[in-house]
């Protein structure tokens, strides 16, 4: 089947982003697994006046901004083909909104750092250079045994590599080791499980060490995935999307039951406090540990950068923070890839797309990634990475940022480890926050809110098949 045309790809894509219908499309997966990879024009560079200019689009902030700055400024410095500059998003989801846009008015970036979750979408706008093109036209493969197998997994389909790994992420559990102290717990003793999260959660309440409550529950549909996920299930079909594009959600099975049921239980005994995870609200659960409200939560790893600036201020004298592996269910599986990967837009010219490519190798190179991730939380995603002067230091002198390296190269390689390849992603996160709120505001029993989640999920899934593909 012939590719769609420029005008069908751009309202398939505008189709995807903000719901408009649009006509039906092949499937860019089925599509670049059969045909031979479009030609990475790695010459191109060499023939180029320089320095080839390139912009790169991205969504960190705070410290993280900061470190990708430092690493962008050296790669700048280190060589003179190549010149990039940085535009920052206000978040992950304006710059895929913005991304998409510029599908139609041709404004875009010549690299784009889109998150984990935008993956079908970004295939589906057929505007990127796989990176696996680059990969193989640059005889890079040798490299890629270097790479934690889980980074490479997430953003390849049916043997295609689509986006760059490189800040890469997953939840850790963050507790107040004061108030553990103060509980009669052990403060080097974080929970393991859900139901212990509970028990320390009431010995936390009986004792006064927190205001509230115990555990600060953040409505962030994300951390279903990763339970589901540790239990080594599925979250949709099809082999989570990776074997054929998915259809239907399938995460409503003994994970999720369980986990739809502890939260019920905590938050209805008082024993978790509800934070929204959205806006400015995103970070009150972290809040609530600083000012006593509560003394346990889950979050990204990627906050570690800036959560130590703050301590090392002197804001929050009555925290000593632990990290803690991600509590959960059991099972042949293990946490999720998260964070996002850096796109080549084939929109630009021959000479920026190659210019793109070393740009990206130079970020994913082991020093950088050792750098980046010592400043900011991110997992290094090199292996030869954590030996290096700047992870070793960082993980003696504060083991709590080795945690989510540990996560990630603990447990197999398989399709729950993988991650769910999902086309309207947020729509899908959108049915488990609601079915999450229905739960927590107006009594919905646990098992119904599930499948009510999972329905809607479904339904967000199949809408967006039916506009793309």
């Amino acid at each position: 089947m012939r590719r769609p045309s420029m005008r069908t790809v751009t309202a398939l894509a505008v189709a995807a982003v903000f719901g408009l219908a649009a006509l039906p499309a092949e499937s860019a997966t089925a599509a670049t697994s059969r045909a031979a990879l479009p030609a990475c024009p790695l010459s191109a560079l060499a023939k180029a006046q320089h320095p080839v200019q390139i912009t790169a689009w991205h969504a960190l902030t705070q410290a993280n901004a900061t470190a990708l700055q430092a690493a962008t400024d050296q790669f700048n410095s280190s060589q003179s083909q190549v010149h990039v500059t940085l535009v920052n998003q206000p978040q992950y989801n304006d710059t895929q909104e913005k991304f998409v846009a510029g599908l139609s008015t041709g404004d875009l970036p010549d690299v784009a750092q889109i998150q984990d979750t935008g993956l079908q979408q970004m295939i589906d706008t057929h505007a990127i250079l796989p990176v696996q093109s680059c990969i193989n036209a640059d005889h890079y493969s040798s490299q890629l045994s270097d790479f934690i197998p889980r980074t490479l997994s997430y953003w390849t389909v049916k043997g295609v590599l689509y986006g760059m790994p490189f800040n890469v992420s997953n939840p850790v559990f963050f507790y107040n080791k004061t108030a553990f102290q103060k509980a009669g717990l052990d403060p080097n003793s974080p929970p393991q499980t859900l139901n212990q999260v509970m028990v320390d959660a009431q010995k936390l309440k009986a004792s006064g060490a927190v205001t509230q409550a115990g555990y600060g529950l953040k409505t962030d549909p994300s951390d279903l995935e990763e339970w589901v996920a540790k239990a080594g299930e599925a979250y949709v079909n099809n082999g989570n999307g990776r074997q054929a594009r998915a259809t239907t959600a399938i995460f409503d099975a003994t994970a999720a039951k369980q986990v739809f049921a502890w939260m019920s239980k905590m938050v209805s005994s008082g024993l978790a406090v509800v934070n929204n995870d959205q806006n400015t609200e995103a970070y009150n659960n972290l809040l609530g540990i600083g000012n006593g409200n509560q003394a346990m939560t889950i979050d990204s790893s990627a906050t570690l950068g800036t959560i130590t600036q703050l301590l090392n201020s002197g804001q929050y004298p009555n925290v000593n923070l632990g990290v803690g592996a991600m509590p959960g269910p059991s099972g042949p599986g293990g946490v999720l890839v998260g964070g996002a990967a850096f796109y080549i837009v084939n929109k630009s010219s021959p000479a920026k797309q190659a210019a793109a490519w070393e740009y990206l190798k130079f970020l994913d190179s082991p020093q950088t990634q050792a750098t980046f991730g010592a400043a900011t939380g991110y997992v290094p995603i090199r292996k030869s990475s954590v030996t290096l002067p700047a992870m070793q230091q960082l993980w003696a002198k504060i083991p709590g940022y080795k945690v989510a390296y540990d996560q990630l190269v603990t447990g197999p390689s398989n399709t729950a480890t993988a991650g769910p390849v999902i086309g309207d992603y947020q729509g899908v996160r959108d049915a488990v926050r609601n079915a999450e709120e229905a739960m927590f505001s107006n009594g919905v029993k646990s098992n119904t809110a599930l499948a009510q989640a999972v329905k809607n999920a479904t339904a967000a899934i199949q809408a967006y098949n039916a506009r793309v593909g």
